[in-house]
């Protein structure tokens, strides 16, 4: 009886020993996923919620690696890499496909006012237009749209030393904005400087004057710390926008229908989580530049619409399809 007691006894401890060397369960696939905006930002919020929801949905079998703030490139290198293959996802803007020429009907989005509010936008993300266009895009460029995870505020304007409440109060002063055509053909209409600084340099650009303000929306000039570096933000609200998630066609195609199904799922979750706290998430950021010394100016919105209007009548049937900004703008 004792040498059977000392035989179970070494083998509930060989046992334990085994399992205690065995590796942690790990998931069967791990996506990396890449954005160029900060770790302290909406797209870093949308990135861990689906990755969250992914592992959820998949019982731990599938997770994501996130690479924010441009670590593994800028905006068209995280695209060619998407195309390639050699990157899994990539998050954005939905409006940053126009960096592929195969997308560029997408340009209608950054056209100056096309959106009411931010529920327009959501129903134009819902649209059967919107699903037409991203087919298009799909088709040509060879990746899988997965969804729409997250609303982005207006962008609207941050300035230091100089509050701007009118296109006139802009003469002379130098804005950061991204490189877009509608973008940069808006402010100069409005008597700015457009001026182009990569996002990882905003801040400093900021801080030491070489740039006097910047275009982004007021959740993400808080996140980025840019509301320490400014002193006025008015809310403009020329263009509205939300974040989309893509994978490259290759990682798609290798997945089974199952894994594809839970990363489309995931993208709906993702959505209707962030959803109910967009309007919180504005206040709050709005409530946190105040704190830190920003003043919120009020904008006269009609001179704004008004001075812009001329850049979609001279982009209309050039940059997009003629008429489209009228569809969309009439939804």
């Amino acid at each position: 009886m004792r040498l059977l007691k000392s035989a179970m006894a070494a083998a509930v401890l060989s046992s334990a020993a085994l399992v205690n060397a065995l590796p942690a369960t790990a998931a069967d696939v791990t996506l990396k996923l890449a954005h160029v905006a900060p770790p302290t930002s909406t797209f870093q919020v949308a990135a861990e919620s689906y990755a969250k929801h992914l592992r959820d949905l998949s019982g731990n079998t599938m997770d994501l690696e996130i690479v924010p703030g441009g670590a593994l490139g800028s905006l068209p290198e995280l695209w060619a890499q998407l195309r390639a293959g050699s990157l899994d996802m990539h998050l954005i803007d939905i409006g940053a496909m126009i960096a592929m020429k195969e997308a560029r009907h997408f340009f209608v989005v950054f056209a100056p006012y096309l959106f009411r509010d931010q529920p327009h936008w959501r129903s134009f993300v819902a649209s059967d237009v919107f699903a037409e266009m991203m087919t298009q895009a799909e088709t040509n460029v060879g990746f899988k749209y997965l969804g729409y995870l997250k609303d982005r505020p207006p962008r609207a304007l941050s300035t230091k030393g100089k509050a701007v409440r009118t296109p006139a109060d802009l003469a002379g002063m130098k804005i950061r904005t991204p490189l877009v055509p509608a973008i940069t053909n808006t402010f100069k209409a409005w008597g700015a400087n457009p001026t182009p600084v990569k996002a990882s340099e905003l801040y400093t650009a900021l801080q030491t004057g070489l740039v006097d303000g910047q275009d982004n929306g007021i959740v993400d000039v808080v996140a980025a710390g840019y509301a320490e570096v400014q002193d006025y933000f008015t809310p403009i609200n020329y263009l509205h926008s939300g974040i989309g998630v893509w994978m490259s066609g290759a990682k798609w195609n290798s997945l089974s229908e199952q894994q594809q199904g839970w990363a489309l799922k995931a993208a709906e979750l993702t959505f209707a989580e962030q959803l109910p706290g967009y309007d919180k998430e504005v206040a709050d950021a709005f409530a946190a530049a105040k704190a830190k010394g920003v003043e919120i100016v009020d904008a006269d919105i009609e001179a704004f619409r008004k001075a812009s209007r001329p850049v979609v009548d001279g982009l209309d049937g050039k940059a997009w399809t003629a008429g489209l900004y009228d569809k969309i703008n009439g939804m």
